[in-house]
């Protein structure tokens, strides 16, 4: 709809005579298609789409920060000492001080707002670490975790995986839940986390 109109608009300055030079009508031409890309890579902001630092950064962060969504469904990665999320996701990285370039990051939009975000990496060809899968709590309750979590796996198993790990908190219920219905299964536990993996020749 918005090309459509790019291209009205266009057609009308190019038919107009006497009332703008040629360098004007380019001028207007190139203003015109600018703003037309603008509305359209807007409108796309709806779904699963890559991680783009500068655009989402901000939001992310927000997320991390507000109410409990670090708590909901997030392993306990954040809260280690001297934990950095600007350095990760600058660097799309799973290491805090090596530049690994590995960690793979997409983000939810529903209606142009960021709705979640998921973060995994590869350990091995075949093993892969499932390291953030986060939703706003303001979208909660309407299957977004389990988009994520869906999107998640079948990309990690599309790139090779056959063994995807995850680690979550003893107390976190509500996410292990939905690991579990999702073909995870508890490998082990320690006082505050429980380690989960999904097997391919299992899911």
């Amino acid at each position: 709809m918005h090309l459509q109109k790019v291209y009205y608009c266009i057609k009308f300055y190019m038919n107009r005579e006497g009332y703008m030079n040629f360098g004007k009508k380019i001028i207007s031409i190139v203003f015109i298609v600018v703003i037309g890309v603008f509305f359209y890579r807007q409108q796309q902001l709806d779904g699963i789409c890559d991680m783009n630092y500068e655009r989402d950064f901000s939001a992310i962060e927000n997320l991390f920060h507000k109410g409990d969504n670090w708590y909901w469904m997030i392993s306990d990665y954040s809260r280690k000492v001297g934990f950095s999320l600007e350095f990760m996701l600058k660097n799309k990285t799973s290491s805090q001080h090596l530049k690994l370039h590995d960690l793979i990051t997409k983000v939810l939009y529903v209606e142009g707002k960021l709705a979640g975000f998921i973060g995994y990496y590869p350990k091995s060809p075949y093993t892969w670490q499932f390291l953030f899968l986060l939703v706003d709590q303001d979208f909660r309750g309407k299957g977004f975790a389990k988009q994520l979590l869906k999107y998640a796996v079948d990309d990690m198993v599309h790139r090779g995986a056959i063994k995807i790990d995850l680690v979550t908190r003893v107390d976190n219920a509500r996410s292990q839940g939905l690991y579990q219905k999702f073909g995870f299964k508890k490998t082990g536990e320690t006082e505050e986390h429980v380690l989960m993996a999904w097997r391919k020749d299992q899911g």
